[in-house]
């Protein structure tokens, strides 16, 4: 291959961490919407209190947005959807069940992102593994980035309950916490993906 072509297969290829943050950020706020959806419809079939939505909307949201940049990589934008989608709600459908029977875990919400990164992280290890120097470095980057962003969560829970800002202004405050989640994984997947995607590309 000409030192010309690579440079543009290179170019092609590289993921910038803005885009890749910004998508994500994105990604994370249309699974709002879908999870207020998919829990207004179940509820509506009689299952309540179930948490598996919550894996299959945000991992679908963030999924569907990532998929149109991971699409220059060659990567099928279905599979990329199902290992977000399903990755993540495979742990929170488990959980579901062990309430089902009663086992209760504590800090579930943490645990369920965790194991779901962790699947997800590998799942789209094996989708990149064209482009990765170290699939490892995915996976770690998927699980951590995945618990941070389920941190923001808590932590604007964790505001509600203080009661330390009301109103219109504490409203604001909420959801910018839980908005911030988007961001935190964004940044933490994008910088490993940034660095690895140029590598495979210029070898391939």
């Amino acid at each position: 291959m000409a030192g010309g072509e690579r440079g543009a297969l290179m170019r092609v290829a590289m993921v910038s961490v803005g885009r890749w943050t910004l998508a994500t950020w994105l990604g994370w706020v249309v699974g709002v919407p879908i999870l207020i959806a998919l829990a207004l419809i179940l509820e509506a079939l009689g299952f309540e209190q179930i948490q598996f939505p919550v894996g299959v909307a945000m991992g679908l949201g963030v999924g569907l947005l990532q998929g149109r940049i991971v699409r220059r990589l060659g990567i099928s934008f279905g599979d990329w959807i199902s290992s977000c989608a399903v990755g993540l709600a495979i742990p929170f459908a488990a959980f579901d069940v062990g309430t089902r029977f009663g086992y209760y875990l504590p800090h579930a919400l943490y645990v369920c992102v965790g194991l779901g990164g962790l699947i997800v992280g590998t799942w789209q290890a094996y989708l990149l593994r064209s482009h990765l120097r170290a699939a490892g470095v995915w996976v770690v980057a998927s699980v951590l980035g995945w618990t941070a962003a389920a941190g923001s969560a808590a932590a604007a829970d964790l505001l509600v309950k203080s009661h330390s800002v009301t109103g219109i202004p504490g409203a604001l405050a909420y959801l910018g916490i839980v908005m911030a989640g988007g961001v935190i994984l964004g940044v933490v997947t994008g910088l490993v993906l940034a660095q690895q995607t140029v590598i495979g590309s210029a070898t391939s």
